[in-house]
C-alpha cells in the first residue's frame, strides 16, 4: 500500500525557507505548543475545520455544526467536509489533506523552471515535518531523484535517530532556536530544549547544512540571556550555514481563531529598527547574524 501523509498547504514560490525560489510543503502535527505559534492550524496530525469569517454570511446553515464542535472536531474527513459543504459562501473548509509522496513532488515540479533559474527547490514544513518523518523521507528521497533542491524546517526535538535517517535527502536544515533557557523554553513551547541543542550539535558534527532561524517575540524571549545564547552557540557551530532573526508576525492569531482554538494571545510586531538592534546586541556579544 502507497504511504500518505497529512498534509495541509502547498505554497509556490516562497523566497524566505531556503536558497532561491521554494515550493513548501506544510506537514500536519507538531509535538511543540509555541504561544506565538505562527500555524496552529498545522498543530494536529488530523483533518481540521477552519470558519473564514469574511466569507460569512449569516445566513445561519451552519448553526447545528456550532451547536456541536465537540462532534465536528471529532468527525472524519468526508463527515467534515459534509459540514464545510453546508456552507454556500465558503465559510467553512477543510484543513489537511491526504496525499502520496509523488503527488507531492508532482505539484511542485510544476515550478521547475523557476527552480532552476533561481537555484531554488522544494521545502518541507508544518507543523512538525519530522511527526511524519517516514512520510518526510519519501517526499525527500523523490525530490532528490527528480535532482531537486532539498530543505526541511524543524524544531529539533525529534529523536535523532529520526533525522539521521534523513540526513543524505536534506540539502539544508532551517533549524529553530527559540530559547536559550531551559525553563521558559518549557514555559514557551512545551517542551524542554535539551534534544533540541543535543541533535543540533549532533548532525553539526556530521557535516550537515544548518541555517540557525531565531524567532524573536518581544517581551518573551527578547533578553539578554537569550541573545547571548545564540551568539555562544553561532560561535560554536562554525559549519552553520546561516544565522537568522525571525521577527514576530501575528498571522497566527487569526489562524487560531478560524480553527476554534481561541488561545492564542497577540504579541507586539517588532519594527525593522528594532530588529537592527538585536542584531547589533547580538553581534556585539560576539555573535554571527548573516544568511
Amino acid at each position: 500500500m502507497v504511504k500518505k501523509g497529512l498534509v495541509f498547504g502547498i505554497q509556490h514560490f516562497s523566497i524566505h525557507d531556503g536558497d532561491g525560489i521554494r515550493s513548501n510543503v506544510f506537514l500536519k502535527g507538531c509535538p511543540l505548543r509555541c504561544v506565538w505559534c505562527h500555524n496552529p492550524e498545522g498543530l494536529r496530525r488530523d483533518i481540521d475545520l477552519q470558519y473564514i469569517k469574511n466569507n460569512c454570511r449569516g445566513c445561519g446553515r451552519c448553526g447545528f455544526i456550532f451547536r456541536n464542535m465537540e462532534k465536528v472536531y471529532g468527525a472524519g474527513r468526508e463527515q467534515k467536509e459534509t459540514y464545510a459543504a453546508a456552507c454556500p459562501y465558503g465559510a467553512l473548509e477543510v484543513v489537511g489533506e491526504w496525499m502520496t509522496a509523488q503527488e507531492v513532488v508532482d505539484e511542485v515540479m510544476q515550478d521547475m523552471a523557476f527552480f532552476e533559474e533561481s537555484g531554488g527547490g522544494i521545502t518541507l514544513s508544518g507543523g512538525e515535518p519530522m511527526m511524519q518523518a517516514d512520510f518526510a523521507g519519501e517526499v525527500l528521497k523523490t525530490a532528490k531523484e527528480k535532482g531537486l533542491s532539498t530543505a526541511m524546517e524543524t524544531s529539533g526535538c525529534a529523536p535523532l535517530e529520526k533525522y539521521l535517517g534523513l540526513m543524505p535527502y536534506v540539502d539544508e536544515f532551517l533549524w529553530d532556536y527559540k530559547e536559550t533557557d531551559e525553563e521558559k523554553h518549557k514555559t514557551f513551547t512545551g517542551v524542554s530544549n535539551r534534544r533540541i541543542l543535543e541533535n543540533l550539535e549532533e548532525i553539526h558534527r556530521r557535516g550537515a547544512g544548518i541555517v540557525l532561524r531565531c524567532p524573536i517575540i518581544p517581551g518573551l524571549n527578547d533578553t539578554e540571556e537569550h541573545f547571548r545564547g545564540i551568539a555562544e552557540i553561532s560561535q560554536k557551530l562554525e559549519g552553520l550555514k546561516g544565522v537568522e532573526l525571525m521577527p514576530y508576525h501575528k498571522f497566527g492569531v487569526a489562524k487560531d481563531q478560524r480553527i476554534g482554538r481561541g488561545k492564542q494571545r497577540e504579541y507586539r510586531v517588532p519594527t525593522e529598527e528594532q530588529k537592527k538592534e538585536w542584531e547589533h546586541r547580538i553581534t556585539k556579544l560576539g555573535g554571527r547574524i548573516f544568511s
